[in-house]
């Protein structure tokens, strides 16, 4: 894993300063589609009310690394226990992941959230899958059978979410080419006011059709509202 690249650097100027400012750290178990969102969500932060003052940087996980979200805890683990930039006492991680039964068992869901509770890291879910959400920019899923997004099954190359996605973005979904500016910048409040509908903590996520990214987009936007200074 490594660290991908930064979106501002933190004060040089600390002895100016009350405290350094907190870094906001996002994990993502995607290699292309999560990582492209967030990427394009703090291009446009300023316009989506989260501030300059607040740094996230993306964690992207190398090629060898396996989709079992326990990997990317360890490697989120490992890439900050070396990173001079992380500091645990003022900064937030978040690790994003699908709830994807096929390779996220029962057992290992139980102890993923008793490491994220131990370490203070947020675990923020989707279930099914992260394509739940970026509907959410379109639909608020009255129109679909939910037990039939959260079985979520494949037909050919593409999931039931993926293909819902799909037909309201005219066919156009790729998820190595997710085109944020064009498909999702303008309706990001619109997912996070539908996204309430549904459960948005991890220990809810685990057979139940939702996600936190909502919930997670509103805590950055939160803390904009606050003194740059001050993280609580």
């Amino acid at each position: 894993m490594r660290i991908g690249q930064p979106f501002g650097q933190r004060s040089t100027q600390g002895e100016k300063q009350l405290a350094p400012r907190s870094r906001f750290f996002i994990a993502c178990e995607g290699r292309r589609t999560e990582y492209q969102y967030f990427k394009g969500l703090m291009q446009y932060s300023s316009e989506l009310g989260i501030s300059p003052m607040v740094e996230m940087i993306p964690l992207r996980h190398g090629p060898n690394t396996g989709s079992n979200p326990l990997n990317i805890f360890e490697e989120t683990v490992e890439i900050l226990s070396q990173s001079n930039h992380y500091h645990p006492e003022i900064d937030h991680v978040s690790i994003i992941v699908d709830r994807d039964k096929q390779s996220f068992k029962e057992f290992q869901y139980e102890a993923m959230l008793a490491l994220c509770k131990e370490t203070g890291f947020h675990l923020c879910i989707t279930n099914p899958c992260f394509e739940l959400w970026l509907l959410l920019h379109y639909s608020d899923l009255s129109e679909y059978d939910h037990e039939l997004m959260l079985e979520n099954r494949k037909i050919g190359s593409r999931t039931q979410t993926e293909r819902y996605l799909m037909d309201k973005l005219g066919g156009r979904y790729n998820k190595s080419r997710l085109q944020f500016n064009r498909f999702f910048r303008e309706r990001v409040l619109i997912a996070i006011t539908h996204a309430q509908a549904f459960p948005h903590e991890a220990e809810h996520l685990e057979n139940q059709l939702g996600t936190g990214v909502g919930a997670l987009i509103l805590f950055l936007r939160n803390k904009a509202k606050q003194a740059p200074y001050h993280y609580a």
